[in-house]
């Protein structure tokens, strides 16, 4: 047998062994000893191959496919295979994504060998292993390797990427590559390759791929949190991590909790029959419009003197002034909170026996006095800023009030709520950067399990995410995305005939370029000559034919009410596995 062959072999029994469910593959020669090693077991059901025809697509599919695979209670490193060259650059920003995100990616990058490097050879970079930046870890194995030392060091590698948990000590789960040195010949002779079915059928009757509860933890990490006066929880995005002895311990000891969209914690309720009036489940301590109570209440911002932090909160400014106050207590938990045994030390409560019971009773009112007093500044904040935004809006403009400006006021006021109404559903939905996210700050009702990239807050690779999420959690998914995140991304339309495209609606909001920038500081009226060429960037462009070019279903709509009928339509034939786009554009 070919060295190539052996070691490809060994490196798919070890991906086995390892619990690695998922694996995505971009074509190319020279990882082809891996498509012979692997794609046989997809055939005998050990793994899930999905093809994507370039190598920037295949990584974000990956991508979505560790984040549902957690979020549905399989912590699985997701596996994404290219050939050598600058294929493995294309990788480089969902990698980063994974790094800062927490997802464990497992890059396997094909590559000549060693000889070839420096001499000029083609698609042959001096050092491919160093490719890829913000790594857990990396190798590089030559094609002769023995199979224990491969078999060692892929197990390392799946190891890296999930991360580990201790008394003592997290590592987060990012990304890792193990580069591969391939030498010709690079396919199997049909005798080896029926060698090779052969085994993996061994494999299936002795019930590889299933993980052995013998290597399930037999108890938790501990963890432990201080609470003091003045306590809050700050909580981003946790790469589809749940975080439920963090609700509960928010209930119990009365904490406020500034949580951004797709924070667990940010889910009011999906049971209707358990939720107030302003779609707050009852007894949560959830802050709405966190980020402008701390702006505009000062005695609330200035009261806070530990904050507990959870996942990546990096939405909101005041929430980012918040944590680099030196004065405050900065307690940061993993996100994986829930595989801790979480216990608390509440230094707000005197602990002797001496106590009455009246101080008792009296802390605990203060306590809910605290956590009502953030929630009753944010539900004021949210009506006022509902009732402005409805006097604002108007079929004409004001008089003096250019007609793009009132245009683009309609738009948002639409887009706004088209968001919240999407957050009110009990879905899947995966929320784009920019204002996508945003129009979701005031939302009170969210019933819908929210994710978002929040590693880096990027707009690249989204279509492919939110399509690797679905096959992840094998649900439908609705993408809210906008337009320039989606032009971002347009190959992600694209789903090779014999690979499975998952259930995804794409709901595109589309304002004609980044109008992000106009609520930024670059709208001042001194830099308005900069503003539209270089920040907002107008494409005068629809997603029709798009649509069509890709084999997508598209309607286009100008209302809320439009939109409503719409997602009514496709919730009526989700049966049909059609593939949809709901453009949200202005009326003309």
């Amino acid at each position: 047998m070919s060295n190539s062959s052996a070691v490809a072999q060994q490196i798919a029994r070890s991906l086995v062994h390892s619990g690695v469910s998922d694996v995505v593959f971009a074509p190319g020669s020279r990882s082809a000893p891996l498509v012979y090693a692997l794609a046989p077991l997809a055939e005998a059901g050990l793994i899930r191959a999905h093809v994507r025809v370039d190598e920037r697509d295949a990584a974000f599919l990956a991508l979505g496919l560790a984040r549902g695979l957690r979020a549905r209670g399989n912590d699985s490193a997701v596996a994404v295979v290219t050939t050598s060259g600058s294929a493995v650059a294309n990788l480089h920003p969902a990698i980063l994504e994974a790094s800062y995100g927490h997802l464990p990616l497992l890059a396997l990058t094909a590559d000549r060998p060693a000889r070839l490097r420096g001499t000029g050879a083609n698609q042959t970079i001096d050092d491919q292993s160093q490719v890829l930046s913000d790594v857990r870890a990396l190798s590089d194995i030559p094609a002769g390797d023995t199979a224990e030392a491969v078999h060692r060091a892929m197990s390392d590698a799946v190891a890296a990427a999930l991360g580990s948990r201790s008394d003592t000590a997290t590592e987060a789960a990012g990304p890792v590559q193990f580069n591969v040195q391939f030498d010709t010949p690079l396919v199997p002779t049909p005798e080896e390759l029926d060698t090779w079915k052969d085994e993996i059928g061994e494999l299936v009757g002795n019930g590889a791929g299933q993980r052995s509860a013998a290597t399930a933890p037999k108890s938790h990490p501990n963890l432990s949190v201080t609470v003091t006066e003045g306590t809050v929880i700050v909580a981003g995005d946790a790469g589809g991590h749940s975080a439920e002895s963090l609700r509960a311990l928010a209930a119990d000891h009365h904490l406020p909790v500034l949580a951004e969209p797709s924070s667990p914690l940010a889910r009011t309720s999906a049971d209707h029959s358990n939720s107030s009036a302003t779609g707050a489940a009852e007894g949560s301590t959830l802050v709405p419009a966190h980020a402008r109570v701390l702006s505009e209440y000062s005695e609330l911002r200035e009261s806070i003197r530990t904050v507990i932090v959870h996942g990546k909160p990096t939405l909101t400014r005041p929430v980012a002034a918040l944590l680099a106050d030196e004065t405050v207590t900065v307690q940061r938990i993993p996100d994986a909170v829930d595989a801790f045994d979480l216990t608390v030390r509440d230094e707000r409560t005197v602990a002797d026996d001496e106590t009455a019971a009246g101080e008792t009773q009296g802390t605990a009112a203060s306590e809910q006095a605290w956590v009502r007093a953030w929630i009753d500044a944010g539900t004021s904040l949210v009506a006022a800023a509902r009732t402005d935004r409805s006097a604002e809006r108007s079929p004409e403009p004001s008089t003096g009030e250019n007609p793009g400006a009132a245009s683009a006021k309609e738009f948002q006021a639409t887009a706004r709520t088209i968001t919240e109404h999407l957050a009110a559903q009990d879905i899947t939905l995966f929320v784009a950067s920019s204002n996508s996210v945003r129009y979701l700050s005031d939302a009170t009702d969210i019933r819908a399990r929210i994710h978002a990239s929040r590693g880096l807050a990027g707009i690249d690779g989204l279509i492919s995410t939110a399509t690797g999420l679905s096959l992840g959690l094998g649900e439908p998914v609705v993408l809210l995305i906008g337009d320039i995140a989606m032009l971002h991304d347009i190959g992600g339309l694209l789903t090779p005939s014999t690979e499975d495209a998952g259930d995804v609606t794409i709901v595109v909001l589309n304002d004609d370029g980044g109008a992000i920038f106009s609520g930024l500081e670059h709208s001042q009226p001194h830099l308005e000559g900069f503003l539209e060429r270089y920040f907002t960037v107008p494409h005068g462009r629809g997603f029709a034919d798009l649509a069509a070019g890709y084999g997508w279903d598209h309607e286009q709509v100008t209302s809320a009410e439009e939109f409503e009928e719409a997602l009514g339509r496709i919730d009526g034939q989700r049966d049909a596995g059609a593939r949809r786009i709901i453009e949200v554009t202005a009326p003309h």
